[in-house]
């Protein structure tokens, strides 16, 4: 089972949730990917039951690190969490091979200690626009599962700043329209960062960049922007009027995307 089959069966399993307005049990072997979307992943993290999984433990941390950039969470992180998941999270952390540019990154309580320079951010997303997804040329050795995985936490702070700091960097545009393909692993962690930089996109370009291009974007991205309620009405619009002529391919879920515009326009 890929990384596009995990996301898709969580996907829907949200848009069947908010379809039914109601909570559901879920998943557990989906709990990366709720992980990943929910909006109070603290609260599904609480409730989620323990298991030895270090990738909960990485989207988690990536959580974290995204609400202390924009400091939305100041207090130590053993407050939120049950101590056997601080445990992983300190194993998970004290394993992570960080150059001094993300050395803080092992500095969980409290605020950022130092301001992580764009120029950084940049290196780490070319690094693996070229290792991971193969768009750019490079001389390093191509990433393994391990390497995405290890590299992470840098991955998604490095998205975070770049989003904040330089919303129009086309690193964005390609991060958000280049697809890993079968190779994605089971947590679809690259497909994540893929989802966040759709969303970047269509906040800074708006939906008219979008639709051109439509037959380029993944309906898995898309649907989860769409089930955020990020989009105005008029994008809704805009998005469902062009959605009449893209086809389902079967995997991709557009016939979920379709039914998730139709129940946000829905009155």
């Amino acid at each position: 089972m890929c990384g596009h089959c995990t996301e898709r069966a969580a996907l829907a399993a949200r848009l069947s949730m908010k379809s039914a307005r109601s909570a559901a049990q879920l998943d557990p072997l989906l709990l990366p990917v709720h992980l990943q979307e929910a909006r109070d992943w603290r609260q599904l993290l609480a409730g989620a039951p323990l298991q030895d999984d270090f990738v909960v433990a990485i989207v988690a941390l990536c959580r974290l690190w995204s609400e202390r950039g924009e400091n939305a969470a100041d207090s130590p992180l053993q407050d939120p969490v049950d101590p056997d998941i601080r445990k992983r999270f300190d194993l998970l952390l004290a394993a992570l091979d960080l150059n001094d540019d993300w050395s803080w990154l092992r500095e969980v309580d409290g605020a950022r200690p130092i301001p992580l320079l764009i120029e950084a951010a940049c290196e780490e997303l070319d690094a693996y626009l070229a290792g991971w997804l193969h768009v750019q040329s490079t001389t390093a050795p191509a990433w393994d599962e391990a390497t995405l995985h290890e590299r992470l936490p840098r991955l998604s702070t490095a998205l975070d700043l770049l989003v904040r700091e330089a919303p129009g960097d086309d690193r964005l545009v390609v991060l958000a329209l280049s697809s890993p393909g079968a190779t994605s692993p089971f947590s679809a962690i690259d497909l994540w960062l893929q989802r966040r930089a759709t969303r970047a996109v269509i906040a800074h370009h708006g939906m008219a960049f979008v639709l051109p291009l439509l037959d380029r974007w993944r309906s898995g991205a898309l649907l989860s922007v769409v089930l955020r309620d990020d989009l105005q009405r008029d994008a809704l619009w805009a998005l469902r009027g062009a959605l009449v002529a893209r086809r389902d391919d079967g995997t991709e879920g557009t016939r979920d995307l379709r039914t998730a515009v139709e129940l946000a326009l829905a009155p």
